[in-house]
């Protein structure tokens, strides 16, 4: 678990003193974005279980994006995101769904790569501080089961984050992109501590390999995320320009 954050933490800083190397600024965004997503918590005595089965969880987040560029073709950008997320699966045959809910803020350096006069590739890569702030435990048909989960999981996290899209002025000051995201876990989704089975707190025949000391779990989403940002002072035509 120590070196699990010791890498996330110089993850983070590898990222942060690239921001610091950038000087000019030339430009600031903001905007609104929303992204239906799958979702899956990732561990490894799971995917090795008999007893246990992934599937799809499909979800999605929301919020508020901002940019700073700092040259045509690098910036800074700094997300408050409301997303949805957790694990569907079946346990013993019997199908869960852990619903999560995270408060995440991403920060990720920005390259821009345009071409023609209204469009343009981007890339996004930095760390995302995830923050929980509810957790339940539904069956099949979405009723809840147990409504305060959140002792099974850790209260924040780390993660990585990678987007890569197409961008397209509408207007002059009016910009939207289209890009795929995705995010992984860099520190342990679940709780250490939480004895009963992570899977079915009900069911006490079978707690291996549900119950704590378990592998590290993953929070991981992926999805294509739409976005609506307005260039604050100038044109965005060449996005910071």
């Amino acid at each position: 678990m120590k070196n699990s954050k010791l890498k996330a933490a110089l993850f983070a800083a590898s990222v942060l003193i690239s921001f610091s190397s950038v000087k000019a600024q030339k430009g600031f965004q903001i905007g609104v974005e929303g992204t239906p997503q799958l979702s899956y918590l990732i561990n490894k005595a799971d995917i090795d279980s008999k007893l246990y089965n992934t599937k799809h969880a499909v979800n999605g987040s929301f919020g508020i994006s901002s940019q700073i560029g700092f040259t045509e073709n690098i910036g800074l950008g700094v997300n408050v995101l409301y997303s949805f997320q957790g694990d569907k699966y079946e346990w013993k045959d019997v199908e869960r769904y852990k619903q999560l809910q995270y408060i995440k803020v991403p920060i990720m350096l920005t390259l821009n790569f345009p071409f023609g006069s209204n469009m343009m590739f981007f890339g996004k890569v930095g760390p995302q501080i995830d923050f929980l702030t509810d957790a339940k435990l539904l069956n099949k048909s979405g009723d809840v089961i147990r409504s305060n989960y959140r002792s099974g999981f850790q209260d924040y996290g780390l993660s990585a984050v990678l987007s890569a899209g197409v961008g397209y002025n509408i207007t002059s000051n009016l910009c939207i992109d289209i890009a795929v995201r995705y995010d992984a876990g860099l520190t342990n989704a679940e709780d250490e501590d939480f004895n009963l089975n992570i899977h079915d707190p009900f069911d006490y025949v079978t707690p291996v390999p549900a119950t704590s000391p378990r592998p590290m779990t993953h929070n991981m989403t992926t999805g294509v995320t739409r976005s609506e940002e307005r260039r604050v002072g100038k044109e965005c035509r060449s996005r910071w320009s």
